[in-house]
């Protein structure tokens, strides 16, 4: 019997940042084209959610009472979230911008900006998040699929993977050749692969090291 998958959450553009005018401003962004939003007076406040449940994209201050932006960005790194970061800042100093973009952000706005241009990076920061959890959900998919073989089923993927003939995998494991073919169908169902082909593919993305 299979279970259904939750759901993924609710995108969000998370505006944090102490300032009331800018976050008038970017609320006003978000609502014009109809975005779901979350707004954040600081940092602190924001971490206090169930991270692991969050998707979207965030927009951030640099310069805030308690604890930065770029403090907050290295608290995420640290804790594993990976939303897509946009910040924003009225002093766009050269050791912050690089500090930030090394860090793993998607941009880096100084004040006044262009709502625009800021509109069009969280659209491609929702994108971002989208594209990394349908990769995600792909990664553990497959890997729900590959947990079903057995280490005697794991040994002929390895050998069909290798690109072996059927015979030569039997022999190497000492088997029948008829028996390797049953445990190579058998793989194909459990992973659900309509093809060596696939068989192949879905080995790779498993175990990207593989090629």
């Amino acid at each position: 019997m299979s279970t259904k998958k939750p759901d993924r959450p609710q995108p969000n553009v998370y505006l944090i940042d102490d300032d009331q005018v800018i976050t008038f401003l970017l609320v006003d962004l978000v609502e014009s084209v109809g975005l779901p939003y979350a707004v954040f007076n600081d940092a602190p406040s924001f971490l206090k959610q169930d991270l692991s449940s969050l998707a979207g994209c965030i927009v951030t201050d640099v310069r805030m009472p308690g604890m930065s932006g770029l403090e907050l960005q290295d608290e995420l790194r640290h804790q594993g979230i990976d939303l897509p970061i946009i910040f924003i800042s009225s002093y766009a100093e050269v050791a912050s911008v690089v500090r930030a973009m090394r860090g793993g952000a998607l941009d880096f706005f100084q004040k006044p900006f262009s709502t625009q241009r800021l509109l069009d990076r969280i659209q491609d920061g929702l994108r971002i998040d989208r594209a990394r959890a349908e990769i995600q959900a792909r990664s553990r998919e497959i890997g729900e699929r590959m947990a079903l073989l057995t280490p005697r089923e794991r040994e002929v993927l390895e050998g069909v993977f290798e690109g072996k003939l059927t015979k030569t995998i039997a022999h190497e494991l000492g088997i029948s050749q008829r028996t390797a073919e049953t445990y190579r169908h058998l793989i194909m169902q459990k992973l659900q692969a309509g093809s060596i082909a696939e068989l192949v593919r879905l080995t790779m993305e498993f175990m990207p090291g593989k090629s």
